[in-house]
């Protein structure tokens, strides 16, 4: 991240804190809005799948009995149409069979007529069959029969003629169309018989009958080629699917038949043979009325099921007798012709089909976007009742808009929907909208299967964000989730159709080019990836925000988890080496991470192995301690101390030695501390192993003063790693160890880099000081190699500087590195530290160092770094250089 986008972390708190405070425009708040309600195509093609199958059910007439079902029960419910008082049974009861006998007598029968045209009926309607021939029958029923007024019966499925001698105008049909559960829901106005001629229905002829005086007929509709106009209404015959309805047997002209509700029913006109003939009833119930003449009696079994036919188990008791259901259709007729109800209408399939995914799309769009349970489960409620108002409000104007289907592409689609919304959660980034790192890892690992084989290889980009942990710190997560989906964006800007963008951390992300043909084609994306987001991030304070990202490509034929592991191998060397380009996988480098990585666990086993990670067990007294062969100073056959005396150049004699660790490898080796020493910083180990060495320098020491007296005053000197000097518990555990020990604080000195003693000054002037008050000696190490100021150096609690050996190794064939040698003495010297060469390899350089003023050197002259035993041979020697 450029240096001067976050430069002031508070300002810019204050000022987010300030903005969160304020009113934004309605229009930036949308923005978010619209992000998460952006159009997923996915849902789209979940959508039309529904829409498909649903159809393909509808097609196969899969609802039909549901929505049959619900028609029924709006029916039952809800329907408002009222009895005409011009209407009046005459029924055939019980009591009227056991009185008269049936079936009636023709004498009777010509009775009952009789006695109903006294009173001046309009029309007389006789639902009851009769065999008649006029010549030889009954002349009072004959003579009945040619009134003008009365209809007859026929049944034409069952080739139950009319009564001879009555004309053709007073003759219809009782043929009820009965739909696949049994249950009456169609009026059939019209037929064409065996021979080809047209018949009305029974309940028509009564009804046209009735309205004749009135001028009403029926007539072509001329805006419609099916229509007739009765009275004020317009007929249209029902097609073969009409509402709920699936490829019925639309033959003849049919309409839907509108029920009178049975509370209406119940206090119909009705009037029993006995009360007609016993003169018992109202003379005004039957005059210039339609009167029906039936059977209501349960035991001649003329019943129908109807859609009130359901309320009780008990279907007889229930069912609607022949002269009622005749009744219901001459009241329909009756109101359709004087305008005092509606026709049933249909909306045409298109406009149907269009309905039904409106509502499923509304109920896919919820559970897409709801994320909250309770929110959801709400609005799912408000959505089915604001359908069931909407259809009962069609329902009450005559429309029948079938609503099972939708209610079942609600419920499929709703939990397909459902199912996506958590496969999608589960795989893709909720914040970006990108796949995530378990659909990239797990679901599209096998890159030749989702490219189909046609891709030659595979590259790929690991791109992560620098320092993105600082924009959350400082703006906060919400500017840094913004940010991140601005990011997402211009990474998908430049990509081509088949090429896939994660996100796989929380600021990292993976681009796959299945169409990239080479290596160069590769980093030349990740170029212009790279190029795309050095464009600073604008807030809405204006403020801009620059963002540098760590890259790394790869590309090859392998598995896509090997190219994955490269990329990220190569995003990592470049995030280390603060590269701002993109890196390619370099073979060597990953052969070179691998092996330090094996390094690693080898030394985190050998440590296991050779007890580092515990005290050193030692006797509790110094006394019998005359060999130094001791088993401390080789703990297990893994890690060793050895010892390179310092000589002082003024005696020539041994004043010291530094402790050196060694690794004895058990497949390897020996292996250089050049090696596994950074190893050990980069994981934390050198903190044990550290200290490990620094307990068993000072034991050794110890154990050396008490053999060799003459050398009392000898120091031990050790290393000490940055990453010891940062340790919080450094002070109280080199106390533990020189209690434990019993060595003289003054008999130790620590080392440290002169890179580390200038990385942290503060700090490292805080620990110097609390080490120095232990009283142990302290040396700058490698003094000359590094940075270190002046300004600083007096302020430093040391006591000896070491020059770095390539001054040394250099200074008889350089006059300047002698001159660098002496400036460092001189320097040593006014500030009254002792100095140190290391790296003596030659009696020259030896000389020449006296001759400078050096006062302690180190190096292959006066000996290698040998074992704690031949140390202690070399101290008994008491050799003199």
């Amino acid at each position: 991240m450029h240096s001067d986008t976050l430069r002031n972390c508070t300002t810019l708190k204050l000022l987010r804190e300030k903005l969160a405070q304020s009113r934004l425009p309605q229009r930036l708040r949308s923005l978010g809005i619209w992000h998460k309600g952006r159009i997923n195509y996915t849902i789209i093609a979940l959508n039309l799948l529904v829409m498909l199958v649903i159809t393909f059910l509808r097609g196969v007439g899969s609802f039909e009995a549901g929505e049959l079902a619900q028609f029924d029960a709006v029916i039952r419910q809800g329907s408002q149409v009222r009895l005409d008082p011009r209407l009046v049974i005459l029924e055939i009861t019980e009591a009227d069979i056991r009185r008269y006998h049936w079936p009636f007598s023709d004498e009777r029968l010509g009775e009952i007529l009789a006695a109903l045209q006294v009173h001046n009926p309009r029309v007389i309607g006789l639902d009851v069959y009769r065999d008649f021939d006029p010549d030889t029958g009954d002349e009072t029923l004959a003579e009945q029969l040619r009134v003008d007024n009365l209809i007859v019966i026929q049944n034409i499925a069952n080739s139950v003629t009319a009564p001879r001698g009555v004309s053709e105008h007073q003759v219809g049909f009782n043929d009820v169309i009965l739909d696949r559960d049994q249950v009456v829901r169609r009026h059939l106005l019209f037929a064409n018989t065996q021979e080809g001629e047209i018949v009305y229905s029974f309940g028509l002829r009564v009804v046209l009958k009735y309205l004749e005086s009135e001028g009403i007929a029926l007539a072509n509709d001329p805006h419609h080629p099916d229509g007739i106009r009765f009275g004020k209404s317009r007929l249209v015959p029902l097609s073969s699917s009409p509402g709920g309805y699936h490829h019925i047997d639309d033959a003849g002209y049919q309409i839907l038949l509108n029920y009178v509700h049975h509370s209406e029913a119940s206090g119909a006109q009705m009037l029993s043979v006995s009360q007609l003939l016993d003169g018992e009833f109202n003379p005004q119930l039957l005059r210039d009325r339609i009167v029906l003449i039936g059977s209501t009696a349960p035991t001649l079994r003329d019943r129908f099921a109807t859609p009130f036919s359901s309320q009780r188990a008990d279907r007889d008791g229930v069912n609607m007798p022949g002269v009622e259901l005749h009744r219901n259709m001459a009241n329909q007729l009756l109101g359709l012709a004087l305008g005092e109800q509606q026709p049933w209408r249909f909306i045409p399939d298109g406009l149907e089909l269009l309905w039904g995914w409106a509502w499923i799309a509304l109920i896919m769009t919820l559970v897409w976007r709801l994320r909250h349970l309770g929110r959801l489960l709400g609005a799912l409620l408000l959505t089915l009742l604001g359908l069931s108002v909407l259809e009962w409000g069609f329902f009450a104007l005559n429309v029948w808009l079938p609503g099972i289907w939708i209610r079942w592409g609600m419920v499929l689609g709703g939990t397909l929907t459902f199912i996506y919304s958590l496969a999608h959660h589960f795989l893709n980034d909720p914040l970006t909208q990108l796949p995530n790192q378990t659909f990239l890892y797990e679901i599209g690992s096998n890159w030749r299967v989702w490219t189909w084989g046609k891709a030659r290889g595979l590259g790929v980009i690991i791109l992560d964000l620098n320092r993105f942990k600082a924009v959350n710190s400082c703006l906060g997560h919400k500017t840094g989730d913004r940010i991140l989906i601005d990011v997402s964006k211009r990474l998908q800007s430049p990509l081509q159709p088949r090429n896939y963008l994660a996100r796989v951390g929380a600021d990292e992300f993976v681009l796959l080019l299945p169409n990239a043909t080479s290596l160069e084609a590769v980093m030349q994306v990740a170029q212009q990836l790279r190029r795309y987001l050095k464009r600073p991030f604008i807030l809405e304070t204006g403020q801009p925000v620059f963002l540098t990202a760590s890259i790394g490509v790869a590309y090859g034929c392998q598995s896509q988890t090997l190219l994955l592991e490269d990329a990220k191998s190569a995003m990592h060397r470049a995030k280390a080496l603060h590269l701002f380009q993109p890196v390619a996988f370099d073979p060597d480098v990953h052969t070179q991470a691998i092996s330090t990585f094996q390094l690693e666990l080898d030394l985190r086993e050998s440590m296991s192995h050779s007890q580092v990670y515990l005290p050193p067990q030692h006797p509790a007294h110094d006394e019998g301690l005359t060999d130094s062969n001791l088993p401390h100073s080789e703990l297990g056959d893994r890690f060793r101390v050895y010892y390179q005396p310092l000589v002082d150049l003024h005696s020539g004699r041994i004043a010291g030695f530094e402790a050196l660790l060694r690794w004895q490898h058990p497949q390897r080796g020996m292996v250089s501390p050049a090696e596994f020493i950074p190893v050990a910083e980069e994981t934390g180990a050198i903190i044990s192993l550290g200290a490990w060495v620094l307990y068993e320098a000072c034991y050794q020491m110890r154990a050396w003063q008490h053999q060799f007296p003459d050398h009392a005053q000898s120091i031990i000197s050790v290393n000490l790693s940055p990453y010891q000097l940062q340790s919080p518990d450094l002070k109280q555990r080199l106390q533990d160890i020189l209690t434990e020990t019993g060595l003289a604080p003054e008999s130790l000195k620590l080392e440290i880099t002169e890179s580390a003693v200038m990385e942290e000054v503060q700090t490292t002037l805080e620990v110097l000081h609390d080490l120095k008050r232990l009283q142990v000696k302290l040396g700058i190490d490698d003094f000359g190699t590094g940075y270190s100021s002046l300004s600083y150096l007096n302020r430093f609690p040391v006591n000896t500087l070491k020059i770095d050996r390539s001054f040394v190794w250099r200074m008889e064939d350089s006059a300047q590195d002698r001159a660098i040698i002496q400036t460092i003495l001189d320097l040593a010297h006014i500030l009254g530290l002792d100095a140190i060469a290391e790296g003596i390899e030659t009696p020259e350089q030896l000389a020449q160092l006296r001759d400078l003023g050096c006062d302690i050197g180190q190096g292959y002259w006066f000996a290698k770094p040998l074992p704690a035993p031949a140390a202690a041979q070399l101290l008994a020697r008491r050799p003199r250089w």
